[in-house]
């Protein structure tokens, strides 16, 4: 439409009124729009913010647990290295203290150990037989290996019977057939053998003695008291 003939037919003083109202709309609208959009805006950047503030609470949270688990591991290693040393330490003077004991045992109870040779241990554990046992018995040389060292161990067999004290030697209480207790050997050997007990009686201790042979000569005698409580066991 012809906006010149349209002023001339509503009149000057409408079509300027018409036009300004027209104008404010339009105005008015773009005012409205810009206002929707910044409200958007701000909505969208809360959000953000929001978003943000959570992912930096939750950043911080991650962060204080990963020094905290620095620290702990920190603290794990400094306590296993203390662990090493002291394994270490409790090594040495275990070793320290056993080459004391053997030298108080050469000194004060020569008796207990002769060139080295020593019973070493008893074991005593029940068979499925009534009164019968598996005996063994660990023999070890720990000084002067170069030689072997030879004899035949003696065992006594201490306890009661009926009340009465009693004792036997173990070849009486072997099973058919007899296992030698002699022994040859330069760094250790183990005998084994079954004894089957006499009815009523209790076993109190064992009592071990060898005369010690190296190279043919007699080097001495050796004698150790082995408690049954001691070595019986039911495994």
């Amino acid at each position: 439409m012809d906006l010149r003939k349209y002023r001339e037919k509503i009149g000057f003083v409408r079509f300027h009124a018409i036009a300004f109202i027209a104008l404010c709309i339009v105005f008015y609208a773009g005012y409205k729009f810009a206002n929707i959009q910044n409200n958007n805006l701000q909505a969208k950047k809360r959000l953000l913010d929001k978003s943000l503030a959570n992912l930096s609470e939750e950043f911080q949270k991650q962060q204080s647990e990963l020094n905290m688990l620095k620290v702990e591991l920190e603290i794990a290693q400094i306590a296993n290295e203390q662990s090493q040393s002291n394994i270490k330490e409790g090594i040495n003077r275990e070793q320290s203290l056993k080459e004391q004991i053997s030298f108080y045992q050469r000194v004060m109870a020569p008796e207990m150990s002769q060139d080295g040779f020593v019973v070493e241990g008893v074991e005593v554990s029940p068979t499925l037989s009534e009164n019968n046992y598996a005996l063994q018995i660990i023999l070890l040389q720990y000084e002067d290996v170069k030689a072997v060292v030879k004899g035949t161990l003696k065992v006594r067999v201490h306890g009661s019977e009926n009340g009465k004290v009693k004792s036997y030697d173990l070849t009486e209480l072997q099973d058919e057939p007899k296992t030698s207790l002699a022994f040859a050997f330069k760094y250790f050997q183990v005998l084994e053998t079954s004894i089957t007990l006499p009815e009523g009686f209790a076993v109190s201790r064992f009592e071990l003695s060898t005369d010690i042979y190296k190279y043919r000569k007699k080097r001495g005698s050796y004698s150790r008291t082995v408690k049954w409580v001691e070595a019986f066991s039911e495994d």
